[in-house]
């Protein structure tokens, strides 16, 4: 696993790995109007169609309305943009939050966890130029005229 981002490192960090495909987000400390942003360069950098994206929330401690309108938005552009977004690990405050805001079905089910752990292969980290790269580069369409 490696770090890829951080804001205040005490206050807001991700990390992300890859294993089979999926890419493995970690959220880790609060997830605030300061922070969204990180978050969001993250999942432009590895959202693209056909993917699937884990967001693990374990290591979350607090997430507040900007976190979840975030969290809300990306759900809503995972499923017209064709990749697929879970929510796990959702606990104590972060849970309450979801709960409140009444978005609580965005959490995936516990097997998730699961099932990702009983797989073959390790969890690798995703360096962060990598992401970067990704960011940048531009999708292109298979078989059109534009090149």
């Amino acid at each position: 696993m490696q770090e890829s981002t951080a804001v205040d490192e005490t206050r807001f960090a991700v990390r992300a790995s890859r294993r089979n495909g999926i890419d493995r987000i970690f959220l880790i400390g609060e997830l605030d109007r300061t922070s969204v942003l990180v978050l969001e360069r993250e999942l432009l950098g590895i959202a693209h169609a056909g993917w699937a994206v884990i967001l693990d929330l374990r290591d979350l401690t607090s997430i507040d309305r900007w976190g979840l309108r975030t969290l809300q938005r990306a759900a809503q552009r995972a499923v017209p943009s064709s990749w697929r977004l879970s929510i796990i690990n959702g606990r104590g405050p972060v849970l309450d939050a979801f709960e409140e805001a009444g978005i609580d079905h965005l959490l995936s089910g516990p097997n998730l966890p699961e099932l990702l752990d009983g797989g073959d292969g390790e969890w690798s980290a995703i360096s962060p130029q990598v992401l970067a790269e990704r960011a940048s580069s531009r999708p292109q369409i298979v078989g059109s005229d534009r090149e």
